[in-house]
């Protein structure tokens, strides 16, 4: 079997040792590199393209908006970095050229990024399976892998816990005795540090040189980079000061929240890209909740360019909409609520599992029906707001808890994907092997 690796920056490190562990199983390997910066080391150089940069005449306006309307839509460089799409028409001929001469029968990568976004769309085209492997947020440790650029799992893993112990794991999440991997502190007990911390001055000089070098279409102008991020620390203290002035004390209001999701992300940007722009589903969902409601915004604890100021125009105006102060935990916010919105993110299963009405908008392992309602638009939360005024809302029972946590299992696979400057552990051996095995077997499952 031909595996293709997508390069993706630091993730590209720990593709490189899937890589190696692959061949062992053997199995043939290429790679495709758009940032030739973090080209995958020690991989045998007739294995890897870099495709080279466009020249001035190479950037022209495409017309093939049906293919990639999507990648154009999720493109974080055309969102929030001032880039376009000229690229676009000269990447994808690269793309289709290299699938043409490699002819892998699976390619393997994240859909973050445009390239990315490209090589799934023509992949699809074509019915060459794309895996994107990715740690969901519960049940902690294990990873799923995905289908292209959906949430849609590939494979399933026939190990799932007792119904009594899956009932225990939905206990320790309802009591936040559980919590996502990204939000575990470092204990300190970590594997040795190989690579730059984030936003490390190594971290910059890496990325800098990608762009000195002519990498314009992944990485903005370091001058715009920090610009914008000056913005997000100017936007947070907005934020601070408008929860300030806005106390809700004694007003005795039914509360519903939306806890903002980051972006650039691909939780948003791609799997929920409908509602991506969640300044407008803030309005919408303020406007549709009924007399005697308010809707509370959270912001979230890596906040970055999902704060804006057209939201902070809402969040400072809008009579029916507060934001949360900064300081705030999760764990006393949910408890204050009266319902949850969301549209992909990880508070559903938390919401679920504690018995809290949710309504979500975006594609999750959550079932509509089991403590959720799945809404097509932000108008149809008046509804579920006035069955929960009335005592109808169906939250989920044991049975359905147990279910959820069982899917939880069933949809993913024991280990940890990740890039090792985030996450350094993915980096042991026995993960790495163990996900090659798992990668593997699933790939057999889809040719």
């Amino acid at each position: 079997m031909k595996f293709a690796f997508i390069e993706n920056r630091y993730k590209t490190i720990f593709w490189a040792e899937l890589a190696k562990e692959l061949r062992l199983l053997n199995c043939a390997v290429t790679w495709l590199v758009q940032n030739p910066v973090f080209s995958p080391v020690g991989e045998p150089m007739d294995t890897v393209f870099n495709m080279p940069f466009p020249s001035r005449s190479d950037l022209v306006m495409t017309s093939d908006a049906g293919s990639l309307g999507k990648a154009r839509k999720a493109d974080r460089y055309i969102n929030y970095f001032g880039g376009s799409d000229r690229h676009y028409g000269y990447y994808k001929s690269l793309i289709k050229a290299w699938l043409d001469r490699e002819r892998p029968d699976v390619v393997v990568g994240e859909s973050t990024l445009f390239h990315e976004l490209i090589v799934i769309s023509v992949c699809r085209d074509r019915g060459i399976p794309y895996l994107h492997p990715s740690m969901p947020g519960y049940p902690g440790g294990r990873y799923s892998i995905y289908s292209y650029d959906s949430k849609e799992t590939v494979g399933l893993n026939s190990k799932v816990p007792c119904d009594a112990d899956c009932l225990a794991m939905a206990e320790a999440i309802r009591k936040r005795e559980r919590i996502p991997d990204y939000m575990i502190p470092p204990t300190g007990r970590e594997p040795e540090r190989s690579h730059p911390l984030p936003r490390s001055m190594k971290d910059r000089l890496i990325i800098l040189r990608g762009y000195v070098a002519g990498e314009r279409y992944n990485t903005p102008a370091p001058w715009r980079k920090w610009l914008l991020d000056r913005q997000v620390q100017r936007r947070l203290k907005v934020w601070q000061q408008i929860a300030s002035d806005k106390s809700l004390e004694g007003k005795g209001l039914r509360l519903a929240l939306y806890p903002l999701q980051i972006q650039p992300e691909a939780n948003l940007d791609v799997w929920g890209q409908e509602f991506r722009d969640q300044a407008k589903l803030v309005i919408q969902l303020a406007d549709a909740l009924p007399e005697g409601w308010h809707l509370r915004v959270k912001a979230n604890p890596k906040s970055k360019y999902e704060l804006s100021d057209g939201l902070l125009d809402v969040l400072r105006s809008h009579p029916k909409v507060s934001p949360i102060p900064l300081m705030d935990s999760m764990a006393s916010v949910l408890a204050e609520v009266d319902l949850v919105c969301t549209v992909t993110g990880t508070v559903a299963v938390e919401c679920v599992l504690s018995g809290k009405p949710l309504v979500q908008f975006g594609p999750s392992v959550v079932d509509h029906g089991s403590g959720c309602e799945q809404l097509r638009s932000a108008v149809e939360i008046a509804d579920v707001a006035r069955s929960i005024e009335a005592n109808r809302y169906r939250l989920a029972t044991d049975e359905s808890r147990i279910n959820l946590v069982r899917k939880l299992y069933a949809t993913t696979f024991p280990g940890k994907v990740s890039d090792p400057v985030n996450l350094p552990s993915v980096m042991a051996v026995d993960n790495v092997r163990s996900v090659a095995n798992t990668i593997l077997e699933v790939a057999k499952g889809c040719v």
